[in-house]
């Protein structure tokens, strides 16, 4: 590039500690101070605009405090549930779980206890529209909310260990989860598992080519390999075929106890 000739003009100061490449003076030039005038900010006279001030601010606080009951309303029901099933990790529980379809339940059906089915357990997690237990079969027992009937929890007669999975993560690890707990917790859906509560197909995805036993509501059971996983239905294959079941069929879903922490079968 040809080199260019620049003015021996200076327009400013030289602020300390940097290199000169603009011929900047060694002293700024004194300043002259300007007459500062206030702009008027409304037409209305002092004590009126200080009145309208006042109510806007009223208004306000009255319109913020109507939202956040709104909200509070909106998830009060399921922040309680989540807080009360979170007090039940680690403890025997009995559920029992209804095996029907209420919807399109014809009359002169069965009554709802005999479509009942109860599962004793350990209760080891919670998500957003599921729970899971661990029974003494060695199986993981996967309950959507809405088959819910009703659980109580049980005087244990054996006392399980209690899971600390990140008691012994690799140092590193926990010092990312520690400092950069928002880009590294998403990438792993075990450490989502941890903090947050999942919806059931979003964890399922992380147990492609298990095998499982997926009990409808018809009273049918469909044992074979999980293949797939969408919002609204999983994907079994079968010694005969490959068989799709919808998320609201679905009374419970067993599986020999995975490894929880690695997510694997």
């Amino acid at each position: 590039m040809p080199k260019i000739e620049r003015e021996e003009e200076c327009f400013d100061c030289e602020p300390g500690g940097t290199e000169d490449d603009f011929c900047l003076p060694d002293t700024c030039p004194e300043r002259i101070i300007q007459p500062q005038f206030p702009s008027a900010t409304s037409s209305f006279p002092p004590e009126q605009l200080a009145e309208i001030d006042a109510c806007i601010e009223e208004a306000n606080e009255l319109l913020l405090t109507l939202g956040l009951q709104q909200e509070a309303e909106e998830v009060e029901e399921e922040d309680v549930l989540l807080q009360n099933l979170n007090k039940l990790k680690g403890q025997m529980v009995e559920v029992t779980i209804s095996c029907r379809e209420e919807d399109i339940e014809p009359e002169g059906m069965l009554t709802c206890e005999n479509h009942d089915e109860k599962v004793h357990g350990k209760f080891i997690y919670n998500g957003i529209d599921f729970i899971i237990l661990y029974t003494m079969d060695d199986e993981t027992v996967w309950i959507p909310f809405t088959k819910i009937r009703w659980m109580i929890q049980k005087e244990q007669e054996e006392v399980f260990n209690e899971d600390q999975p990140l008691l012994n993560i690799d140092p590193c690890l926990r010092r990312e989860i520690t400092f950069n707990f928002g880009q590294i917790v998403p990438k792993s859906p075990f450490l989502l598992k941890l903090f947050f509560p999942l919806q059931l197909s979003f964890l399922l995805k992380s147990f492609i080519d298990c095998n499982l036993r997926v009990k409808t509501f018809d009273n049918k059971e469909i044992r074979g390999t999980l293949v797939k996983v969408t919002e609204r239905s999983l994907l079994i294959e079968t010694p005969r075929k490959k068989q799709g079941v919808d998320f609201e069929k679905i009374c419970y879903i067993k599986m020999k106890q995975p490894e929880i922490a690695s997510l694997k079968c």
